[in-house]
């Protein structure tokens, strides 16, 4: 195996568009990693304080895949509460890449269907308890 094809997936490259291509079920061999998460600007967090009430805020978190050139996948997501789990994070937007997913003729299937198949993967992934440790170790007071 050489080292490019740590994923299973054959040799990735950069298309001269900036993309990364890759089909649907070559994209699901690839292991992704929090690289990064951040709470949007304007944010206020109400300070701990004895009988704290719940604030929502909302942030972004960026992953990457062990490839090289790696994959990056973003998206934007929300604090929520629930009565009966407590507090979640929801994902509240598309997803940002530069990949582009194809068919088996290696044809583009577009930056929308890319990115709903993208939030497919996403939404499989338990990448919601890493941003709320993050976070909270990020902007620990």
């Amino acid at each position: 195996m050489h080292p490019e094809n740590i994923t299973g997936v054959d040799i990735i490259t950069i298309s001269p568009d900036g993309y990364i291509r890759l089909t649907f079920e070559e994209f699901q061999q690839v292991s992704l990693v929090h690289l990064m998460s951040g709470l949007d600007e304007g944010d206020n967090l109400p300070l701990v304080q004895e009988g704290a009430t719940f604030a929502e805020f909302t942030g972004y978190t960026d992953w990457v895949s062990a490839t090289s050139p790696a994959i990056s996948i973003g998206w934007d997501w929300m604090n929520q509460f629930s009565q009966v789990g407590g507090v979640y994070y929801k994902r509240v937007s598309k997803s940002r890449s530069n990949l582009m997913l194809v068919d088996a003729k290696q044809r583009d299937l577009g930056p929308d269907k890319t990115a709903a198949l993208i939030e497919t993967v996403v939404d499989g992934i338990v990448w919601q308890i890493v941003v709320q440790n993050y976070i909270s170790t990020r902007y620990a007071s």
